[in-house]
């Protein structure tokens, strides 16, 4: 007849072996989930780079259309005032 601390040293062993495993799946996991977490922020900076470098090129695209208005108006504002004056008008 095999001995009841036999009995416990296996149960003990298994109770071991069931914790580490557990341990190592979790360790495991939660090492997986970071690295996923890293490379979610890196793609959001990544996107968020790009669209701030977007918004800056239409800027840049909105400041020489509003300064080409700004000289068309001003030409025509001049031009305007030489016809009222009753000067040449180019």
């Amino acid at each position: 007849m095999p001995q009841p601390a036999l009995h416990t040293l296996c149960a003990l062993a298994g109770v071991l072996a069931g914790y580490s495993a557990a341990t190592l799946y979790h360790r495991r996991r939660a090492r997986v989930q970071a690295l996923h977490d890293r490379l979610i922020r890196a793609g959001d900076a990544r996107h968020t780079d790009a669209l701030r470098a977007r918004l800056a090129a239409h800027r840049a695209e909105g400041d020489v259309v509003t300064a080409a208005t700004d000289l068309v108006d001003a030409a025509y504002a001049r031009l305007a005032r030489n016809a009222q004056e009753g000067g040449p008008t180019p």
